[in-house]
């Protein structure tokens, strides 16, 4: 990912979808490489397993992941995920859910990589 677009893309799952480092960080993680187990997750993100699965589950509740087994979680599609999260920060917020452009942006360009990643 070009320095330019890492940085629009980490400033837009932390402040407009309010992802936390470490959520926007696993996210990234999910959509380059296809699905994870717990296990994996913590060993990509040097976290312990309690802190991997916490993550994976918190994100799937903010309806960007999904579990697919025991332990085994997969991203949404980016457009699917992106827009899923920013409805329901629209909602924590209390303002108008439309169209969002840098919402737009990192989907349209995630896409290729989630592609990407489930063709290997």
């Amino acid at each position: 990912m070009s320095s330019k677009r890492s940085k629009n893309c980490d400033f837009t799952l932390k402040s407009v979808l309010g992802l936390d480092p470490d959520e926007a960080q696993l996210y990234l993680l999910v959509v380059y490489s296809g699905k994870m187990t717990v296990s994996k997750i913590a060993e990509a993100c040097n976290w312990n397993m309690q802190k991997a699965k916490l993550y994976s589950t918190m994100l799937t509740e903010k309806g960007m992941f999904i579990e697919i087994g025991d332990d085994e979680f997969e991203s949404l599609h980016p457009r699917f995920a992106l827009s899923n999260r920013y409805r329901r920060r629209c909602i924590e917020q209390g303002t108008k859910y439309g169209r969002n452009d840098q919402v737009d942006s990192i989907a349209t360009y995630l896409e290729k990589h989630y592609e990407l990643a489930r063709t290997k």
